[in-house]
């Protein structure tokens, strides 16, 4: 979810049958210890996490809250949306696949895709605390990092700060972007676009374009309908830093949403049970979105390292460079 967020991070996810990786809500994030490997999900999975009455649950900000998540005890239930409580420390103990190598690839491909010049100005949509952005400063660009997460972004501030690198960490929401032809080009990565509703989402894009200079472009990550609906549902279990993660994924055939029940035990007895939900898109769906924001595609790829190559349905992600229409061309 990014994901998705990267804190990337988006990813940026649920895994699939095809490759045993998780699919949604892999937001940025340094790499944990050592990767561990990711499994199918025995036939009887472990015992269900009980429900941690602080943990988020599924409430977009467009969807009210399930009936299920109603307290027995008679208290109100939650209201936040799943993304503003679930990226916050324990959320990066559970990323498993994250590596400075795979890290420093998919920089390379946004610098090549956006072709950002020496001090160009770029700005990281979802930006988690940094994963792509450190490594951009690091090459000499003006990165502003974008996200809804103070945990994530003071810790991207303080790693920054380590390793002596100037980012402009903003902590603010992409549905209220007002910049105005600022950047030279932006990015939103791992599964870090589809949290909202279609209407929110369209208007999360044309507030990326309208941040754009006139030609400036945009790289954004989408999770692949086609891909998905082929593999869900499915269940999934891996082990992160000091904890066990097992997610039940499955599809919305008429909301093309990705609902996933993550649960999560840690090495210190705590439980946690959380839901997620993430708009899928096919590729005819991106097309319009990013065309009804005065953008004009330039590129899809299926995979960072398959660049100006798509599979339809064998491709997991959507991933799309555009750039911003000239208001002044004829």
């Amino acid at each position: 979810m990014a994901p998705l967020r990267d804190a990337h991070a988006p990813p940026p996810v649920p895994g699939t049958a095809r490759d045993s990786q998780p699919l949604t809500v892999v937001r940025d994030g340094h790499a944990p210890p050592p990767v561990p490997a990711v499994h199918k999900a025995p036939p009887s999975p472990p015992p269900p996490a009980k429900r941690d009455k602080s943990s988020p649950g599924l409430a977009s900000p467009l969807v009210k809250p399930d009936a299920r998540d109603a307290k027995a005890d008679g208290k109100p239930p939650r209201t936040k949306p799943w993304f503003v409580e679930l990226f916050d420390e324990d959320y990066l103990r559970t990323l498993p696949f994250l590596t400075p190598q795979a890290t420093q690839a998919e920089a390379e491909f946004v610098i090549n895709a956006l072709a950002l010049t020496p001090g160009a100005q770029v700005l990281d949509v979802g930006c988690g605390y940094g994963r792509h952005a450190m490594e951009l400063a690091a090459r000499g660009f003006h990165v502003v990092g974008l996200d809804l997460s103070t945990p994530l972004l003071v810790r991207g501030g303080e790693e920054a700060l380590r390793r002596g690198l100037t980012i402009n960490f903003v902590r603010g929401d992409m549905r209220e972007l007002d910049f105005d032809a600022q950047f030279d080009g932006a990015y939103c990565l791992f599964s870090t676009f589809g949290y909202f509703d279609d209407e929110t989402n369209k208007k999360t894009v044309s507030n990326i374009a309208r941040a754009l200079r006139p030609g400036g472009r945009v790289l954004i990550e989408i999770l692949n309908r086609d891909y998905v609906i082929t593999d869900l549902p499915t269940r999934v279990w891996w082990e992160g830093d000091g904890c066990v993660v097992l997610e039940e994924v499955e599809l919305n055939y008429f909301s093309s949403r990705i609902q996933v029940n993550r649960s999560v035990v840690f090495d210190d007895g705590r439980q946690l049970e959380q839901d997620i939900s993430v708009r899928a898109y096919s590729l005819h769906e991106v097309g319009k979105l990013l065309h009804s924001a005065g953008l004009r595609v330039l590129e899809v790829s299926g995979a960072y390292h398959t660049r100006g190559r798509f599979f339809g349905n064998q491709s997991r992600h959507i991933i799309v460079l555009a750039e911003r229409k000239d208001p002044s061309a004829t």
